[in-house]
Parts: C-alpha cells; structure tokens; sequence
C-alpha cells in the first residue's frame, strides 16, 4: 500500500465551514493527528493530505481544505484552492453540524460537487449543545441533535448523498461505521480493473521494455512507468526482458522466437524504431500511460496541430510532476531542441507542473502534455476536457515525439481499433 504512487490512489477530499469538524474527523479516520484541530476558525489554510488504505477501496488520499466560510485576509486564495481540489478528487466528505443551520456556503459547494459528478457521504455532526442552550435560545438557534429530522428539515440534503449519524470523534465503532461508508461509495473517473496493458499481454508473452540509462534517469531505480510494466508484465505471467537503446539487438536476436511488442522511452524513439524489425509491435510507456490515464484518440487528434505552428505561436509544455530540472530535462530542454530540429522555430514557450495548469488555454495553439504517471485519471481527463471544450490542440509526450520523428502511425498501431472507435 505504501508503494502505491499517488496518481493510483482514490483521492477523497473533506470539506465544510470553520470548525465544522472536518479536522477531528480525518484524524479520527486515519488514527493520526493529521490535521491540526482548534476552536479558532480558519485554523486550516492549505489542502493538507494523508495517505492511507480504506477497503474495499484500496489504497487513498484524504485531503483536508480550509473552511468553505473563510472570511481571513487569504480567504479568496484559499477558495480558489478548494476549487482546485474538487476537480481533482474522486468521492467528497461533506461535514455540517446539527447546531448549526446550513447556508448559502454549504449548498453552493455540495452543488459545485455534485456538478462535478463527485460522489458525497454527508456526514452530521450531532453536537450535544446542552452546555450552551440558554445561549441558544436567547438568540433563537435551535438545537438539533436528531439527524434525521435536520435532513428531514433541510430537503435537498438526502438527494446529494448518503448520511451518516451522530459523531463520537473518539469512538472506534464510528471510525468504522465511517470507513465502511466511505468503501461502499463508487469513486468517480478511477482506473479500477484498467490496466496499462489491457488486451495487450497474454500468459507467457515475452515483452522488451528499453530503458535508457542516462543522465535525466533517476540514480538507483528506474522510472514509473517502466516500474509499473514490468509488474504488470508479470501480473499477466508474461517474461518482462530489460535492456538499454543499444543492446536491444543482442536481445532480439538471443530469442528463440520474436518478442510480442517493443516497449520503450520515448526519447528513444526514433533509434528504437531503427533498431526493431518492422514486424514487431513497437510503442512507448508513454503513450501506455495516455491510453490508461487519459483519451488517447484526443490526443491523437492533437498531431494536426503541430503542421500549423509557426514563429510566435504560444505553446505550453505541462509537466504533472514537480521533479528537480536536469540539464537534459525532457519538458524544458529536449522537446523545445526537437521542435527546433524539425523547423518550429521562435514559438513562445511557457512551462507548467505539479498541480499548476491553467484554467483559460484558449491562448495557446498547442498544449504538449507529459505521461502524467503522477496524476489522477480524473485530473488527466478533466485537462484534456478543458483543452478540448476551448479549442485548444492537445498532445503527449510519447505522442508527439513518435509524430515529430515521422513513427506515429507505428506506435499507436497496437491502439488502433481504440482510436478510431
């Protein structure tokens, strides 16, 4: 479980007003004092997120977000990075407290979840307001500790989600009943029984996976990508054989009979295809994790966009993840020298990464996206949306490297049903 990378994992996010009860709740959950919890409002600022396994769910990211009511000096900031968490997650917790009536706040972001397709479990918080009730009264709030009477009250509640009772943030039984809930919910836009390679191995398959070992390569272990196909391979019962760019030969000609497919890095592309007979099946991991993350025919479509790139054309390179730049970095050096050698010169350049994509690329004439092993299924296909709806040409890595050294049609043969369909 603790292997598994985050772009894997069922993303949850809490949300809610100030002192709601959010933060209790997920430490709680997780049995850790994960968020910090206090009677000050607005005590959280940024997303905070855990990672932790919930069955039978598997392996998930539970994201806290700052009240919903901010109204600090950073309250706007911080708004506008809750949003960005709701395009991102895969099931919502939502949390109100019986004590407290629901407000304009609360209903315009259960609707901002619900517009996004995501599924919510509504949790009522039951608060004993016994202490405080002469209070209540001479500023007539009335105390509901009945939570079917305050969904009862507040119709529209029980359409959004599913309820669940008072909370005991000390009891283990409500931990529980909590987790059950949260793995009976259907997470939105996950890969579930999706693999990198479905329909492409079969038992006692042999598949070559080229892997060049060079100064971008992280020192000790490989990439992502390549981790997930051998285990994948293997998860098939298929004979997973590694080598560099320049072995692939000896390894090709020692076997007894041809390899079923030819699966490298895309920076090596063009010298893989050299080196592989015509009658091998030949992609990249690449344009695997495309195929699985996100819509590859989408992205297909985006090749045209390359022909009409000319001098002071606005391209933005998009990396998901946030690793250090070397000096050979893909995103920032080797693409932009690839576009120069094939005639696109003097385009403005503009680079993003991590979570960072912008929400208006109608300015852009094309958009060159990584693998992004590191992002959700749901976060790929709501950037390629984005692109899509506003016009805006959308390519790969993989993809638009196969395209620029004139292998495309190779590469995407294996997919080819799946594309036109």
């Amino acid at each position: 479980m603790e292997q598994t990378p985050k772009g894997n994992r069922v993303h949850i996010g809490f949300f809610g007003r100030c002192n709601a009860g959010k933060s209790t709740l997920i430490n709680m959950l997780t049995d850790q004092p994960v968020s910090l919890v206090s009677e000050v409002a607005g005590t959280t600022t940024d997303p905070v997120s855990k990672s932790m396994e919930i069955l039978p769910l598997g392996p998930v990211v539970i994201t806290d977000t700052a009240g919903i009511d901010d109204t600090t000096e950073l309250g706007t900031l911080r708004m506008e990075k809750t949003e960005e968490v709701v395009k991102k997650i895969n099931l919502a917790v939502y949390v109100l407290r019986t004590d407290e009536e629901p407000t304009a706040d609360d209903m315009h972001w259960l609707g901002l979840l619900k517009q996004n397709n995501v599924p919510i479990a509504l949790f009522i918080n039951e608060i004993n307001a016994e202490i405080d009730q002469e209070n209540d009264k001479e500023n007539n709030i009335e105390n509901k500790t009945d939570v079917s009477t305050y969904v009862e009250t507040h119709k529209g509640l029980s359409e959004l989600a599913t309820v669940i009772g008072s909370a005991d943030f000390t009891s283990k039984a409500k931990r529980l009943e909590l987790l059950d809930l949260l793995g009976g919910l259907t997470p939105l836009d996950v890969e579930g029984d999706q693999t990198l390679l479905q329909g492409l191995v079969e038992e006692g398959d042999t598949i070559i996976l080229v892997c060049p070992i060079d100064s971008a390569a992280p020192k000790g272990r490989l990439i992502l990508p390549q981790v997930q196909t051998i285990r994948e391979i293997l998860d098939y019962k298929g004979l997973a054989l590694v080598c560099q760019t320049e072995e692939l030969p000896a390894m090709i000609n020692s076997l007894k009979y041809p390899p079923k497919m030819v699966i490298c890095d895309s920076q090596a592309f063009d010298r893989v295809d050299e080196l592989t007979p015509s009658t091998i099946p030949l992609t990249s991991f690449s344009i695997l994790m495309a195929r699985f993350k996100g819509k590859l025919q989408d992205l297909v479509a985006g090749v045209e966009a390359i022909k009409n790139l000319k001098a002071g054309s606005k391209v933005l390179i998009s990396e998901g993840c946030t690793h250090r730049r070397q000096c050979d970095d893909i995103g920032t050096v080797k693409i932009p020298n690839l576009l120069k050698k094939q005639g696109h010169t003097d385009l403005q350049l503009e680079f993003t990464s991590g979570g960072a994509f912008p929400k208006d690329v109608s300015q852009y004439d094309l958009i060159i996206h990584c693998g992004a092993c590191m992002l959700t299924r749901r976060e790929v296909l709501r950037r390629i949306e984005c692109a899509v709806v506003q016009g805006t040409p959308i390519v790969n890595y993989g993809v638009l490297i196969a395209a620029l050294h004139g292998i495309l049609e190779r590469a995407i043969s294996p997919f080819i049903d799946e594309i036109k369909g």
